[in-house]
C-alpha cells in the first residue's frame, strides 16, 4: 500500500533513518507506520515496503499490546518514552525483545521511533542470572561467613552465616551501604583493612576483635573488579590458644597440639623448628623428622620472595593458596596462613596450614553433579521444566520440547499457562514445601493441536516466609495410559463382542429405572437366552457364532427404544429391561423380540433360526430389589425352556420351586467329593472277534448323604455350570486309573480303562499335566488309559485341541470320540485330530431311515473309519440280534447291557473271574 505523504519537516530525518543501524520509523497518530527504514528488515523480517501502512499491533507479541496501549497514552500525553523493552513477532515467527524509545510531535502528528535489538542480551542476563544463583548456592555452602560489597560499599550479597553473625536478615539488607547495616564497623581497623584492599587491589588476610559479641574473627578479603569479597570466620578459640602460649609452654604446647589446622613453625634461615601432632599427620613425618627439614621439602616450588619475608618483618600477616607435598612425595591443595613473631630476640615465622582437599573436591564434585543433571535432564526421556512463582518457563529439556512440539526458546518463551491446556497451578503453589509433588495429572497443549496427557512429579521451592520462588518438574506422557482407560472403562461396562452394556452396566442401569419409575408404572425385566446357540456354535465354530450373537444384539437393538436396556450377560445370555404400562405392554414388548429372533440368520453360508426363550418378571409385581428381579427372571427363563422353547413365561412363585430344588442339589453337590461320596462303576467292553474282555468304561456314581442317590443325568450338568467338574472330574481319573492297576495287578492281564472328559476340563490349561501326574502316582502304563471325549469340546478350540491331543498322545494314552454322531460338526475333525477310536451312540445304532438300513449304514461307517485307521467302538448293544449285526459289520468292540451293566469294582472283579471260567 501507498505510505501517507511526509510532512516537509520529516524530510531530514527520514533521510537519517534510512543510514541507522538500528530500527527507526515514524507513525501516524492511529498507530500506523510511516515510514521505516532499512535496519527495520533487518530485525523484523520485513522490509520497508512490508511495514509501510501496517498497524504497529500486529507486528508485537500478544502479551505486549497492553503495555504498548499504555506508551502509546504516555506519548500523546506528551510523557517520553525511553528504553522500553517489548516482544516483538518476526516475519518468520520468531519472538525477540527489542528496547524501544520513541517520541511525539504535536506539531507533525506523527510518532518518531527508534528500537534496538536486545534478545541476546536478554540471554546473557538471564544466564548471568543463573549463573549467580549457582554461585550464591555454593557460597551458602561453604563453611565461612562472606559477604561482598561494590566500590561504593553497598552489599551485593551476603550469605546467611554473616547475616546471622551480626544479627541481621541478608536478604532485606542487599543493596545498603556496609556501614548502615553493621555501624559497629565505623572507625574500627577492619574497614581500614578493607579500605586498603580496595585501594592497592592486594588481597588481605587479618585477624580483628568484634566488640559486639567480644570475639575474634579472621577475615580474608579479595579485591574485584566490581568491589571487594570477604570471608571470614570466629577465631575466638584460636586466639585463645595462641595467647595461652605466650603465657605457658606448656599450654602452648597442648594448644598447639590440639589445633584443628596443621601448624609449622620455622627460623629465619627457614629451617622447621616445630610442627604440630595435625601437621605430622597430614604429612606423614614424625615431630623429630619435621626438624631436619625446611619449608621448602614441604612447599614444592613455591618461592619465598624478598619482598614477602620484608612485609611479614612488617607486622603483615599473608595467606597464601599452593600445594604441599607430603613425605610420600603426594601433595595436596593448601591455603596457608604465615605470621612472624620473636621469642627471645629470635625471628620465627608461623605458617596455619589448612587443608583444602576437602573443599577442593566438594567443589569439583559440585562442578561435576551440576554437568551431570544437565546431561541427565538433557538425556532423561521424561520431559523436565523449571518455572518462577509466576509460572514463567525458565528451563526445559529436549524431551519437553518433543511431548510440546516447540523449540526451546519458543518454550522460554511462554507461561505454564501458555504450556498447560489443564494444570493445577494454584494447588500446587499452596503444595505443603517439605514433601515432592508426586502424580498430579496435566494435559499439554500441542504445538500441532490436540492435548498431551502428563503425569507430573516436582518440587516447590519456597522462600523463608514460605513464598513460592521455582518448581521444578518431570513429566511423562500418559496419553496412551489415558486412552487406555477409556478402553478400559468401556470394556468394564460394555460386552466386547456386541457392545451392549455388560452385568455391571446393567445393574447401574436398571436400578436406576427402578428408582425413578412413576406411580403405576411398571418396569418389565427380561431374561432371553438363545435356543439353538449352542448347535450353530458346535457346527460352525466360535467365529460364525459370534457372528451369530452380533446379529441377534443388533436386532434387539432395533425393536426396541432409546429408553429401554438391552444387555448382554455372556454367552447366549441377554437382558432387556423397560418401563411400561403392565404385563400386557410386556407381552408385546416379548412378542417383538421373538419375532425378531425368528427371522432366519445367514451363517456360514447358509441360513439358521436361533429362536430364544423369555423369562419375564415385572417391578414392582413379582419382586421389589433389582436382585430379585433379575432371580425371578432367571427362573422364568427357564421355565420357558421346559416349556418348549421359542417362548416367554412370566414369573410365578410355583417356578421357584423347580429353582429351589436344582440350588439344593447344588449345595449337596459341592461338599461331596470331601465327604467321599462319589464312587465309580465300571462297564465292560469285550472284542467282538475274540468275545475277551479288552477294557472298562469308568462311570461315576453319586450317594448322597441327604438326598440318597442322584443319577448322572440330575448332577453332571450342575457340575459343569458350576466348575465342580474340574476337581471332580480329577478324582475320575485318579481313582480309574488308581483301581485299574490294582485289577492288572490282581488278575495278571491287560486291561484298558476309559475316562470321561469334559469340555471343561479339556479348556484347563493344566490337564494334559493331571494324567501325567495320575499315570505317575498309579504306576498305570499310559496304553492302558483311554480318554473319552465329546465332540463339542473338541472343536471348542480346535487349535489348542489338537496340540492337547498331540501331547497326550506323546504320553502313549489312547483317545477315543464319546456319542460320536449325535454333534454337528461333521466328519472333517477326524483327519484334523489323532484319535483312536470312535464311540457310536446307541440311537446312531439303532436308527431307522427307509433309505438305507441301519446295518448298511453301520457297515458303511465302520468301512470309512477303519480306512482313517480307527477302531469302532458301539454303545448300547441289549440284544443278541444287534450284537450278530455289528460283529457282520465287523465292529471291533461294543459294550451295553447284554454283556454286563455297570458295576462296583468288588463286583467288576467276581464278574471278570466268572467270565474267566466261562
Amino acid at each position: 500500500m501507498n505510505a501517507p505523504a511526509l510532512p516537509a519537516s520529516a524530510a531530514d530525518y527520514i533521510a537519517h533513518i534510512d543510514l541507522a543501524f538500528e530500527l527507526m520509523v515514524v507513525l501516524d497518530a492511529s498507530g500506523r507506520i510511516v515510514r521505516a527504514n532499512a535496519a527495520a528488515g533487518d530485525i523484523l523480517g520485513y522490509s520497508p515496503v512490508e511495514l509501510a501502512g501496517r498497524p504497529v499491533r500486529e507486528l508485537l507479541h500478544p502479551d505486549e499490546r497492553a503495555a504498548m496501549d499504555t506508551l502509546a497514552a504516555d506519548l500523546l500525553a506528551g510523557r517520553p518514552c525511553h528504553e522500553r523493552e517489548l516482544r516483538w513477532r518476526r516475519k518468520d515467527g520468531a519472538t525477540i525483545y527489542l528496547s524501544l524509545s520513541a517520541r511525539w510531535s504535536a506539531h507533525a502528528r506523527l510518532v518518531y521511533a527508534s528500537a534496538r535489538d536486545v534478545t541476546t542480551h536478554r540471554a546473557a542476563r538471564d544466564e548471568l542470572k543463573r549463573s549467580r544463583e549457582r554461585m550464591h548456592a555454593m557460597l551458602e555452602s561453604i563453611g565461612d561467613a562472606f559477604f561482598a560489597i561494590d566500590r561504593e560499599w553497598r552489599i551485593t550479597y551476603a550469605n546467611r552465616k554473616a547475616g546471622a553473625f551480626i544479627g541481621v536478615d541478608v536478604a532485606p539488607n542487599v543493596g545498603r551501604h556496609l556501614l548502615e547495616v553493621a555501624p559497629a564497623l565505623e572507625g574500627s581497623a577492619i574497614v581500614e583493612h578493607y579500605r586498603r584492599a580496595l585501594a592497592s587491589g592486594e588481597s588481605g588476610f587479618f585477624e580483628a576483635y568484634w566488640q559486639p559479641s567480644a570475639t575474634w574473627v579472621e577475615v580474608r578479603c579479595y579485591p574485584t573488579p566490581d568491589g571487594l569479597s570477604v570471608y571470614f570466620h570466629d577465631v575466638t578459640a584460636k586466639r585463645v590458644a595462641l595467647d595461652a602460649v605466650r603465657k605457658s609452654e606448656q599450654r602452648f604446647r597442648n594448644l598447639f597440639q590440639q589445633a584443628g589446622d596443621s601448624i609449622v613453625i620455622a627460623d629465619a634461615d627457614l629451617r622447621i623448628i616445630a610442627a604440630n601432632g595435625r601437621a605430622c599427620a597430614r604429612f606423614g613425618y614424625t615431630e623429630d623428622e619435621f626438624g631436619g627439614l625446611s619449608v621448602s621439602d614441604i612447599d614444592g616450588h613455591h618461592a619465598y620472595t624478598p619482598g614477602l619475608l620484608d612485609s611479614l618483618r612488617g607486622g603483615q600477616t599473608h595467606l597464601l593458596r599452593m600445594a604441599k607435598r607430603r613425605k610420600d612425595g603426594t601433595s595436596f591443595p593448601a591455603e596457608v596462613h604465615i605470621s612472624r613473631f620473636e621469642d627471645g630476640g629470635e625471628e620465627y615465622f608461623q605458617a596455619i596450614i589448612r587443608d583444602l582437599t576437602e573443599r577442593e573436591e566438594a567443589e569439583r564434585q559440585l562442578r561435576a553433579s551440576e554437568r551431570r543433571f544437565r546431561e541427565v535432564i538433557e538425556m532423561t526421556p521424561a520431559g523436565y521444566v523449571l518455572a518462577s512463582a509466576d509460572g514463567r518457563v525458565l528451563d526445559v529439556n529436549p524431551a519437553l520440547c518433543a511431548l510440546a512440539g516447540h523449540t526451546r526458546a519458543a518454550l522460554l518463551a511462554r507461561t505454564l499457562d501458555d504450556l498447560f491446556v489443564a494444570f493445577p497451578w494454584h494447588g500446587l503453589a499452596a503444595h505443603d514445601a517439605d514433601a515432592p509433588v508426586q502424580g498430579v495429572e496435566a494435559v499439554l497443549r500441542h504445538a500441532q493441536g490436540g492435548s498431551v496427557h502428563v503425569l507430573f512429579n516436582g518440587s516447590v521451592r519456597r522462600d523463608p516466609c514460605g513464598n513460592v520462588e521455582s518448581v521444578t518438574g518431570l513429566m511423562s506422557d500418559i496419553t496412551d495410559r489415558k486412552q487406555a482407560e477409556r478402553r478400559l472403562q468401556q470394556l468394564a461396562t460394555h460386552d466386547t463382542l456386541t457392545g451392549l452394556p455388560n452385568r455391571a452396566l446393567l445393574q447401574e442401569r436398571v436400578q436406576r429405572m427402578l428408582d425413578e419409575c412413576p406411580r403405576g408404572r411398571a418396569v418389565a425385566v427380561m431374561f432371553l437366552d438363545l435356543d439353538r446357540f449352542k448347535e450353530v456354535n458346535d457346527s460352525f465354530g466360535h467365529e460364525l457364532g459370534d457372528a451369530l450373537l452380533c446379529e441377534v444384539a443388533a436386532r434387539l437393538r432395533k425393536v426396541m427404544r432409546p429408553g429401554d436396556v438391552i444387555a448382554r450377560l455372556g454367552g447366549d445370555e441377554f437382558v432387556v429391561a423397560a418401563e411400561c404400562a403392565g404385563a400386557q405392554d410386556a407381552e408385546v414388548i416379548a412378542a417383538k423380540l421373538l419375532d425378531a429372533l425368528a427371522l432366519p440368520v445367514r451363517v456360514g453360508g447358509q441360513e439358521v433360526t436361533a429362536g430364544g426363550s423369555i423369562g419375564i418378571s415385572m417391578f414392582p409385581h413379582d419382586a421389589g430389589t433389582r436382585e430379585l428381579l433379575f432371580q425371578t427372571a432367571d427362573t422364568a427363563m427357564y421355565g420357558a425352556k421346559r416349556a418348549g422353547r421359542n417362548r416367554y413365561r412370566f414369573f410365578e412363585p410355583a417356578m421357584t420351586l423347580a429353582a429351589q430344588a436344582r440350588m439344593a442339589l447344588e449345595m449337596a453337590l459341592r461338599p461331596a467329593l470331601a465327604r467321599a461320596e462319589f464312587e465309580l462303576h465300571y462297564q465292560p467292553r469285550i472284542d467282538l472277534r475274540t468275545m475277551n474282555v479288552v477294557g472298562i468304561e469308568a462311570l461315576i456314581r453319586w450317594n448322597s448323604a441327604d438326598l440318597g442317590r442322584v443319577s448322572p443325568g440330575e448332577f453332571i450338568a450342575i457340575a459343569e455350570e458350576t466348575g465342580l467338574i474340574l476337581p471332580i472330574g480329577r478324582w475320575v481319573l485318579n481313582e480309574a486309573c488308581r483301581q485299574t492297576r490294582r485289577l492288572i495287578d490282581r488278575h495278571g492281564r491287560t486291561i484298558r480303562v476309559s475316562v470321561n472328559v469334559s469340555a471343561r476340563q479339556l479348556a484347563q490349561p493344566g490337564f494334559v499335566d493331571d494324567v501325567r501326574t495320575a499315570l505317575a502316582d498309579t504306576g498305570l502304563p499310559a496304553a492302558c488309559l483311554e480318554v473319552e471325549l465329546t465332540e463339542s469340546a473338541l472343536i471348542e478350540d480346535i487349535p489348542r485341541t489338537a496340540a492337547m491331543l498331540d501331547e497326550l498322545r506323546a504320553l502313549g494314552v489312547k483317545l477315543a470320540v464319546d456319542d460320536f454322531g449325535t454333534g454337528y460338526s461333521g466328519l472333517a475333525y477326524l483327519r484334523r485330530f489323532h484319535i483312536d477310536m470312535l464311540k457310536l451312540d446307541r440311537s446312531f445304532v439303532l436308527q431307522a431311515d427307509g433309505r438305507i438300513s441301519a446295518f448298511d449304514f453301520i457297515k458303511a461307517f465302520v468301512d470309512m473309519a477303519h480306512a482313517l485307521k480307527l477302531s469302532v467302538v458301539a454303545e448300547g448293544v441289549e440284544t443278541a440280534e444287534v450284537l450278530d449285526f455289528l460283529r457282520a459289520a465287523d465292529c471291533d468292540e461294543v459294550q451295553g447291557y447284554l454283556m454286563a451293566r455297570p458295576m462296583p469294582l468288588d463286583a467288576l472283579e467276581a464278574w471278570l473271574v466268572a467270565a474267566t471260567k466261562g
